[in-house]
């Protein structure tokens, strides 16, 4: 009989960003194969909400800080009460709070590593990395890091973040059928009507859209710089970059000052961005920093042609000439390229477009979960 665990999600995030959603596709996966799950969340962020409305137990934790013993307290109190838990800590905030409530209470843990930063401070790594049990890394590209910064590669597992493929799998998600999906002229023409009035954008010309952070390493100055070259050639496409952070100020006073505002549009948090993904033309994601870059998944299931960097783990997922173009980091001129080229080349667009969406079964939530399955099974 195959084992069952109680997972206990940690994540002390406010927001519901890429991470969040990977959370709780894993948790959704996992319990249609007979798994309990609690998502170990902040008091009304928009996870909690999210994970109770997906039907999930959810226990709120202060996380007053990185170290903080009294949520560390609590959260092995609760779990050493479970039948086979396993603590999972899905950013590196948590993975400081497992290590101190994996050993408080006997627990097993492992850490999860989403982004391809390098690790900073011998103590923090060894007291959240080399005291996992395992350390789950979402591409190669981390898993690289983690080896060079002395995490041993016996500790390391590559896990892909996943997207709901088919029938059965949206189920589990709660997403309805037509969420990720290509759509047809006379859809794509009603979701642009949509999202025009919505946001006072025009609705004709090419749509260009990005969906990322508004932080740093998404480096939306290079997605600026390019559609400022982009639209020499092309004045009648709108840039469409949705998303919150603390990079948005400054954003939206770059924008006027390049003379872009108009053309370049800050759309803020988007809670569902299926209608706007399947609205566009072209998806570009200009980070100079992504563990993997999940939103691309997104992007290839509604049929969406890709211009992206290739930072970290992204040409894991999209192979450049192939289902992208892929591009160098920090590169204004070979960005905006990439992004005249899929919309001046419609055949082009096309042929990359369907095979990434052809690629897309290699990353569906059910591999997902069995590899997550070996990784909790190999927990002394």
């Amino acid at each position: 009989m195959k084992e069952s665990w109680h997972v206990f999600h940690l994540d002390g995030e406010r927001g519901l960003r890429g991470g969040e959603r990977q959370l709780l596709y894993l948790a959704a996966a996992l319990r249609a194969r007979g798994h309990r799950n609690t998502v170990v969340c902040r008091r009304a962020s928009l996870l909690e909400a999210e994970a109770r409305r997906q039907g999930f137990q959810t226990v709120s934790l202060p996380y007053l800080w990185e170290w903080d013993p009294f949520s560390a307290w609590k959260l092995a109190h609760l779990a050493r009460r479970s039948r086979n838990p396993v603590l999972h800590a899905h950013t590196a905030h948590t993975a400081a709070l497992a290590a101190f409530a994996g050993p408080l209470g006997g627990l097993p843990w492992v850490a999860h590593r989403r982004v391809d930063f390098e690790l900073s401070g011998r103590l923090s790594r060894r007291l959240k990395y080399d005291r996992a049990g395992r350390v789950v890394a979402v591409s190669r590209a981390i898993a690289g890091i983690l080896e060079r910064s002395g995490v041993p590669p016996s500790r390391i597992a590559v896990v892909p973040d996943g997207l709901p493929i088919g029938v059965a799998e949206r189920r589990w998600t709660d997403l309805p059928e037509d969420v990720f999906c290509p759509s047809s002229p006379d859809e794509k023409a009603c979701l642009r009507r949509g999202l025009a009035e919505r946001f006072g954008v025009c609705e004709s010309g090419a749509w260009v859209g990005n969906l990322a952070a508004l932080v740093p390493h998404k480096d939306h100055d290079t997605l600026l710089a390019a559609a400022l070259l982009v639209l020499q050639k092309r004045p009648q496409t709108t840039f469409l970059i949705a998303g919150q952070g603390p990079e948005q100020e400054r954003l939206v006073k770059q924008i006027k000052l390049m003379g872009l505002a108009g053309q370049v549009f800050i759309l803020g948090h988007v809670s569902d961005p299926g209608p706007l993904l399947r609205a566009l033309d072209v998806f570009v994601l200009s980070s100079w920093g992504e563990g993997m870059g999940s939103v691309l998944l997104e992007a290839a299931a509604c049929g969406v042609p890709i211009a992206a960097t290739t930072a970290g783990g992204i040409p894991e997922i999209v192979a450049d000439g192939s289902s992208g173009l892929l591009v160098p980091t920090r590169d204004p001129e070979a960005l905006a390229g990439a992004i005249g080229r899929l919309l001046g080349d419609q055949v082009l667009a096309q042929r990359l477009a369907t095979q990434a969406r052809e690629d897309l079964p290699d990353f569906g939530l059910e591999r997902m979960a069995g590899q997550m399955e070996e990784v909790y099974g190999s927990l002394a």
